[in-house]
């Protein structure tokens, strides 16, 4: 397996970052205070400044958003632009205003720590787009995705430009007919009409997001997909990063050779229609390995990239919610196997866009009560997400969304909460998929942390610039670390922002970089706090159960 992992192809030119942040104040209204309530800490820049006249003033770069132009065939008009900035989405708005003093002060239980970055040694790799959401295709139909949802549009640009799949259970239930109207809000259908995917691709184009487009092998034809995806690949153009043909397909009760040799005549179908259209697949769930690992041989020739689910175990569970928090914190010992499994399928059969979680969360069966949805399902999205980067995947799409759309309980685990089909919020899951993608783009490093025996982790990635952010996940419900983390290199300047909660088992009340989100996707990050630094070592106090993310000049 390379150390690396594979690239991606690639989308337009991201937006300008601060224009992004301010972008999402706009769109989503200045927050009025409401959903702040959690907030432990607020501050102000020093000069009394507020942080959106920090972002303001940073805002040097421009709108330079939009999708690339004039690709001429389904091929061409897919994937990652790799000419693009690799700037963080959030990256500079966080650090254009500093503090000059000094996080609060800890008075509880503190263990010392240590983080080592080599930053000769390259672990893994963060492209554009790495965190991505995942809905089920039956929110198409409800006017979801659109080109007014201003608050989903919000939302998604805090995280920049990325990819969304469309898919789930649904795809295998739904159907094209390209005269089918759009569903009322907060209903949907089981048929998806041109109308939908004229929504969708408005979405697209608002947010910058590519899209991951799942058609139906269950129940549909061949020639009936063929048509879908000719539509769909028209109206979307470079927002189509590829088709993934069907959903979990290890789960239909057929052998591997029925429903391979069903995926190979909808892929000719496909592919007849449009020569040459990236296909994603197969999509198989959590225990399908040695299936998608024999596919990604025997369709190596069609396929532009390996999909796979991914789910911590089940949320169908009568154990307490501490104990439920308890596993979903702790390693999975299959993870890192199963990834570097799919990782080696991928470049070994030269799958150019490589292997990418395409749906994965806490816990099926919607997520567990108590767990999905509360702060501690934040910080293990941290550590999930940099297993991903550092084992060979390109990316993970976090699944979501709201009841009805596949059965009719609510998606506890969705990173963006709704209520019939409206946006009402940012789950805790999100800050913490917010907080990595703020983190930036680049190289993993490799990365040591120690801290007695506590739930303790770092990873560290390299920036275009040359400096270097530092992620720090302490799970510990007790006791802060108190770490001296060594850059590896002479540090100038050094400053950090915290992702915080009231507990982990708390469902709301949640900060990043001291502000929540609103309800609207409005987020205005407060200045960040200076960090003492002597020669290579930046020294903070990470409170218990609680992130930080530390940029070191």
């Amino acid at each position: 397996m390379r150390a690396v992992p594979i690239a991606v192809r690639a989308i337009g030119p991201l937006v300008g970052i601060a224009d992004v942040l301010l972008g999402c104040a706009a769109a989503g209204g200045a927050s009025d205070g409401s959903a702040d309530s959690g907030a432990e800490v607020s501050r102000e820049a020093s000069d009394g400044s507020s942080a959106a006249d920090a972002l303001a003033e940073n805002d040097t770069q421009g709108d330079e958003g939009g999708l690339r132009d004039g690709a001429t065939n389904p091929e061409e008009a897919s994937g990652f632009n790799a000419e693009s900035d690799s700037s963080s989405p959030s990256d500079a708005g966080l650090w254009a205003s500093v503090s000059e003093s000094g996080p609060p002060a800890w008075s509880g239980p503190a263990v010392s720590g240590s983080v080592t970055v080599s930053q000769t040694t390259v672990a893994g790799h963060l492209g554009d787009g790495f965190v991505g959401l995942s809905y089920e295709k039956s929110h198409l139909t409800d006017q979801y995705f659109t080109g007014s949802n201003d608050a989903l549009i919000a939302m998604c640009r805090l995280l920049g430009p990325s990819v969304v799949r469309i898919g789930g259970n649904s795809v295998d239930e739904t159907e094209w007919q390209a005269s089918a109207a759009p569903a009322a809000v907060s209903a949907t259908s089981s048929s998806i009409g041109s109308a939908d995917v004229d929504g969708l691709a408005d979405f697209l184009q608002a947010t910058g997001w590519k899209v991951i487009y799942g058609l139906n092998l269950k129940t549909a034809t061949p020639q009936t997909d063929a048509a879908e995806a000719t539509y769909a690949a028209g109206r979307l153009g470079t927002s189509l990063l590829a088709f993934e043909i069907g959903n979990e397909p290890d789960l239909y009760g057929q052998t591997y050779a029925v429903w391979s040799a069903n995926w190979s005549a909808v892929a000719t179908a496909v592919r007849g229609a449009l020569p040459g259209v990236p296909l994603a697949g197969p999509a198989t769930a959590g225990g399908g390995v040695s299936e998608a690992v024999e596919f990604a041989h025997d369709e190596a020739s069609r396929l532009a990239l390996l999909t796979q689910h991914y789910y911590r175990g089940s949320g169908d569970t009568t154990n307490p919610t501490d104990v439920v928090m308890s596993q979903l914190l702790s390693p999975d010992p299959g993870l890192v196997s199963t990834l570097k499994e799919l990782s080696t399928a991928a470049t070994s059969n030269n799958l150019p866009d490589g292997l990418r979680l395409a749906e994965a969360n806490s816990f099926f069966a919607h997520g567990a009560p108590g767990v999905s949805n509360a702060f501690g399902s934040a910080l293990w999205a941290i550590d999930f997400l940099f297993d991903n980067a550092q084992n060979g995947s390109g990316g993970v799409n976090f699944h979501g969304g709201g009841a009805g759309q596949d059965g009719p309980s609510p998606f506890l685990y969705t990173p963006i909460d709704e209520m019939n089909g409206v946006v009402t919020g940012a789950a805790p899951i999100f800050y913490g998929m917010l907080l990595v993608a703020a983190g930036g783009t680049g190289d993993v490093l490799a990365t040591m942390a120690e801290a007695s025996d506590l739930n303790f982790t770092a990873y560290a990635i390299s920036l275009a610039d040359g400096s270097t952010n530092v992620v720090l996940d302490n799970k510990d419900t007790t006791n802060a670390v108190q770490a001296s983390i060594n850059i590896g290199k002479a540090a100038s300047a050094a400053s950090c922002v915290f992702l915080d909660g009231p507990s982990l088992l708390a469902t709301s009340g949640v900060t990043f970089a001291g502000a929540s989100i609103s309800p609207l996707g409005a987020w205005v990050p407060a200045p960040a706090w200076t960090l003492p630094v002597t020669g290579n070592v930046v020294s903070i106090l990470v409170p218990p159960a609680s992130g930080a993310l530390v940029h070191v000049r």
